[in-house]
């Protein structure tokens, strides 16, 4: 993830990403990284790991986009090679699950117990948090914005009422 987000492109890909974040024709963007397939089934899957509650899901601010130019445009050959192995087995494995909210926390699970034939949904779900998180709906709705700033706090107390801090069954 540090070696991803230090790479010289990030800050331009994102700046792109939320630039593009605007522009809702999707219906016209043709996926880099990922097959048409595939990206039609990693944009289920944002939408397990975020979906739309108070807030937009995953997809409807275009995280899917940010996922295939990182992907496209950050990750060295080596990288790209891993991670497409990767989502071809999740997009079969995804198609052919009945249950894929479970099929989904099932792969969370085993990715974060650390089982490297399942890393690649670590870094899948880690930009998706970068992705949705850093859109305009992430940053102001589903995170404690404040629109005018008070003095640096730089330990926030939780409570119930703590935004992005809510009970999930998959890992961080």
């Amino acid at each position: 993830m540090a070696i991803l987000t230090g790479h010289a492109m990030f800050p331009s890909v994102l700046s792109s990403f939320l630039t593009g974040c605007k522009n809702h024709d999707m219906i016209q963007y043709a996926p880099g990284f990922f097959t048409k397939e595939e990206f039609r089934v990693i944009t289920e899957i944002i939408d397990i790991i975020i979906p739309a509650t108070v807030t937009k899901s995953a997809s409807q601010v275009n995280t899917q986009v940010f996922l295939d130019q990182v992907f496209t445009q950050c990750l060295s050959a080596d990288q790209q090679d891993v991670l497409r192995e990767g989502v071809k087995k999740l997009t079969a494995g995804f198609n052919q699950a009945k249950h894929k909210q479970q099929y989904i926390v099932e792969l969370d699970k085993k990715a974060f117990e650390n089982d490297e034939n399942f890393g690649y949904f670590k870094t899948i779900k880690r930009h998706t948090m970068i992705g949705f998180f850093t859109s305009k709906e992430g940053e102001t709705k589903a995170s404690n914005y404040v629109k005018v700033p008070e003095a640096y706090k730089g330990e926030i107390s939780l409570d119930a009422n703590t935004l992005n801090y809510g009970k999930t069954s998959l890992q961080y």
